[in-house]
């Protein structure tokens, strides 16, 4: 399992200052967030070239677009090829999309059959082209369930389709455990948060989520994907950045954080 950044942590400074930030404190990849300032309105080659030639330059992969597509937009087939052409450039072959529809449980009949029928057509469009579709699983959105995401999964039929997996404040931490156990066969990525009792986020290692039995249910599914900071907590993010990305890198590789800190400790 690999320890990823998210660039939306940081949406408040340059994505050249946030590629820094994720080389410098010890993660493996960074997904890059799919909206100004990170990434412009208007699709420019130059930027995205710039993007990947940086990230190669600090040791990173780049572990996702995050795009905002959905199959209910304007012209989605244009939104939806213009975000793999970028992932493709970028040099991921995984690109984050949303479902649209509104929340599951009140999502219109026509709009469900709409995304569905629109995502079969995207996912065999995908799959010629060995590319990655990652529902994000969010609230207020037809992915905002194990269950709903599963139906999406089982009746789009196709390997192209997978899901982000990330627990929500609205769950209890029993059903956020139950979804990553149903989902970690689809799971494609991780954005990792958390919540206090009340659903106020919070650290990752602080919150009801326990971050040690998602972390083995993924690896019980052998789970080699990125697991990821997605925002940070606290007045000082960068201290707040750290404290996470240790936490995590614990839980995924404990064996060999052990050895980096008692070589930290060593007397020289």
């Amino acid at each position: 399992m690999k320890l990823g950044l998210c660039s939306i942590a940081f949406q408040d400074k340059p994505l050249d200052e946030v590629i820094n930030i994720a080389s410098d404190y010890g993660f493996n990849g960074i997904e890059i967030w799919g909206k100004s300032p990170h990434m412009p309105a208007e699709y420019d080659e130059s930027h995205v070239k710039s993007i990947k030639e940086l990230t190669q330059q600090k040791g990173l992969e780049i572990s996702a677009y995050g795009s905002y597509v959905n199959p209910l937009m304007d012209l989605h087939q244009k939104h939806f090829e213009e975000a793999f052409k970028i992932a493709q450039e970028l040099g991921t072959n995984l690109v984050r999309i949303w479902s649209g529809g509104g929340p599951s449980k009140s999502v219109t009949p026509y709009d469900k059959q709409m995304i569905l029928f629109r995502l079969v057509s995207l996912s065999q469009w995908a799959n010629f082209r060995s590319l990655t579709m990652g529902m994000e699983m969010h609230n207020n959105q037809l992915t905002d369930t194990a269950d709903s995401i599963l139906e999406i999964i089982e009746r789009t039929n196709m390997s192209s389709l997978k899901t982000y997996y990330q627990p929500l404040a609205q769950h209890s931490a029993e059903e956020n455990q139950e979804a990553a156990q149903k989902l970690a066969p689809h799971i494609v990525n991780v954005h990792a948060q958390n919540f206090d009792e009340q659903g106020k986020p919070c650290a990752i290692s602080e919150g009801v989520v326990d971050y040690s039995k998602i972390v083995e249910t993924l690896n019980a599914a052998d789970y080699d994907g990125y697991i990821q900071v997605e925002f940070v907590r606290g007045d000082n993010k960068l201290e707040a950045l750290q404290r996470d990305r240790d936490y995590l890198a614990s839980l995924t590789n404990p064996l060999v954080e052990s050895s980096l800190k008692d070589l930290e400790t060593e007397p020289v």
